[in-house]
């Protein structure tokens, strides 16, 4: 897909996946232990809708998102907006 596409579909992606770890128990425990490992900041590139930004941020990471697609970036925010917020750039 390209950027352009993504910024066309970003609602509906986030609609249809609104959770990072929702029903995949394996990810959340490997996520999990990636915070327990990591000491620093990190970046969640091509973040999408900040799914898996916000977790690593609930696991206590200093976590910030990274993606080439702006509506994927605005429903990020829309994300972030409920509870305090990983940066996305």
């Amino acid at each position: 897909m390209t950027r352009a596409s993504y910024d066309i579909v970003a609602a509906d992606y986030a609609r249809l996946l609104p959770d990072a770890h929702d029903g995949r128990p394996l990810d959340a425990a490997i996520m999990r232990a990636f915070a327990e490992l990591t000491t620093g900041p990190v970046a969640d590139i091509g973040c999408g809708t900040g799914r898996i930004t916000r977790h690593l941020h609930e696991l206590g990471l200093d976590a910030s998102g990274i993606d080439l697609s702006d509506g994927m970036l605005d429903q990020a925010r829309r994300l972030t907006r409920t509870s305090p917020s990983p940066r996305e750039t």
